[in-house]
């Protein structure tokens, strides 16, 4: 499951880079305009994970692709399977607060854009007790219908 994943990986990685070698020229205006979307969603969908709304997040993401959601090692074709995976797991969480320390977005044409991020999360429990855990996240996003949706994405976190 391992190989396959890996190969997958690779394959969309490299797809990404013949995009960026053939894709269009995004003049730099437009870069701009593209690069402020994006942010703009990406710091929604953190601030709705942070209040553990789950139901706007799921908003912010259009799996019509079914390209993928990997989370620590696991892979999830559909986006459905790892929201409810989510919202079990945040059963007895009081809340968490997220620390981007990097964000880097990459505009690989007009419709597809990849954001790279890292950072800290703490989470408390109902229970008193908190941890802390540093993230790593990759999202690629897709413009559909005039929005910008989360087509796929990658998750990592290390305690």
């Amino acid at each position: 499951m391992k190989k396959v994943l890996a190969f997958s990986l690779l394959g969309f990685l490299m797809l990404g880079f013949i995009e960026l070698s053939t894709g269009k020229n995004v003049p730099t205006r437009q870069k701009l305009k593209i690069e402020n979307e994006v942010s703009t969603h990406f710091h929604t969908m953190v601030k709705a994970a942070e209040a553990l709304d789950y139901d706007r997040i799921s908003k912010g993401v259009d799996d019509r692709y079914h390209a993928g959601f990997i989370t620590n090692d696991s892979y999830y074709m559909r986006y459905d399977s790892l929201i409810n995976i989510f919202k079990d797991r945040s059963q007895g969480v009081a809340r968490q607060t997220m620390t981007i320390q990097k964000e880097k977005i990459t505009i690989l044409s007009d419709n597809i854009v990849l954001l790279t991020a890292y950072g800290n999360s703490t989470i408390d429990l109902n229970s008193g007790k908190s941890f802390s855990v540093k993230f790593f996240w990759s999202f690629v996003y897709k413009k559909i219908d005039g929005n910008w949706s989360v087509i796929q994405s990658h998750q990592s976190n290390v305690r």
